[in-house]
């Protein structure tokens, strides 16, 4: 195992200089702590302590803070980069966030003070904050962004094309003799309820069917909401023949809402969803979706973490992944009458 001076004579500074990178001391400046950071990870150097206190305060820890703990999307995004870490002998450190609070920026100080992360992945919808990004600036926090609705300067985005997945489910849904098609879309803080919204409008759009707004609801990607939008779609005196929503948990709120109806699924009511969480297989009939590369983006995000810490430059890229949108048995042809 190397030792504090061999990082000090890697990073070419004092073994009082490396001990104050390590303890997050604020009058240190960027170029050397990522000097000795550099070193550090070069060396695979950590002391003893941090094993048992996490004391992540280098370029080994890696932070991420989120809203919903229950949604599907979110509990599969943290395994994958939980996963992606350890793969990268990383360190993860998780935290519950109200993005509503006014307190949020005391959260953040806190969590940064407490757990001396260097590094910080953020997700939707706080990786859109441009208060954040300059409250972790400030800190010398380097970050990624997973699915944001723009590029920033000096950070890295990673995501997928909602708009274009939204888009050819949508197609599906056309192809198989669907017109009337109605849409629960997810919270409106979040850039993937426009970019699917969009993708759904240009759909229809395209095929020259009319956008009704009777057939346009918010589940808020939450299921008991989408219970409530599921009810009011197919109570119409006109129905829809299928619904498309924004998330999985939301799309098997249909499914439930058209059987206590009494509407067979896909032969009255065609559903499909968005993400392929594990409900999409594990609901009968299985979940027509869209899959998106979760544990692909979560690793380009730890790799870009790793890659900022070994240059020490911030980066501007942004990486696109390929969805693929899974036919299962949920939608069928449009009904006849």
């Amino acid at each position: 195992m190397a030792r504090i001076t061999e990082v000090a004579e890697l990073a070419g500074v004092s073994v009082k200089t490396v001990s104050r990178v390590m303890n997050n001391y604020q009058h240190i400046s960027a170029k050397t702590r990522q000097k000795v950071e550099r070193a550090m990870e070069e060396l695979s150097y950590a002391p003893s302590s941090v094993a048992r206190q996490m004391r992540l305060n280098n370029s080994l820890s890696i932070g991420m803070i989120y809203g919903d703990p229950s949604s599907g999307y979110q509990a599969r995004l943290n395994h994958a980069v939980l996963k992606a870490c350890s793969d990268a002998r990383r360190y993860l450190v998780v935290e519950l966030f109200d993005e509503k609070s006014r307190e949020w920026r005391k959260q953040v100080e806190d969590f940064l003070d407490r757990t001396k992360v260097s590094n910080m992945i953020l997700v939707p919808p706080m990786c859109d904050s441009t208060d954040l990004h300059e409250l972790l600036a400030r800190r010398q926090v380097k970050f990624v962004l997973i699915s944001p609705s723009r590029p920033i300067s000096g950070a890295s985005s990673i995501a997928m094309d909602d708009r274009r997945a939204a888009y050819e489910m949508v197609n599906h849904f056309i192809g198989l003799g669907h017109k009337r098609i109605g849409y629960i879309g997810g919270h409106p803080d979040h850039v993937a309820t426009l970019l699917r919204r969009q993708g759904f409008e240009e759909a229809l759009r395209r095929a020259k069917i009319d956008i009704q707004n009777k057939y346009l609801t918010s589940g808020r990607f939450r299921f008991r909401n989408a219970l409530e939008c599921a009810d009011a779609l197919l109570s119409l005196e006109v129905r829809p023949t299928a619904i498309f929503a924004a998330n999985d948990e939301m799309a098997v709120a249909a499914v439930m809402t058209a059987n206590r109806l009494g509407l067979r699924v896909p032969e009255d009511l065609s559903v499909a969803g968005f993400d392929d969480t594990p409900i999409a297989k594990t609901i009968w009939p299985e979940l027509t979706t869209v899959a998106q590369p979760i544990e692909e983006i979560a690793k380009a995000a730890v790799d870009s973490i790793g890659n900022l810490n070994r240059t020490g430059q911030s980066v501007s890229e942004t990486l696109i992944f390929e969805h693929k949108v899974l036919i299962r048995a949920s939608t069928g042809p449009v009904p006849e009458s």
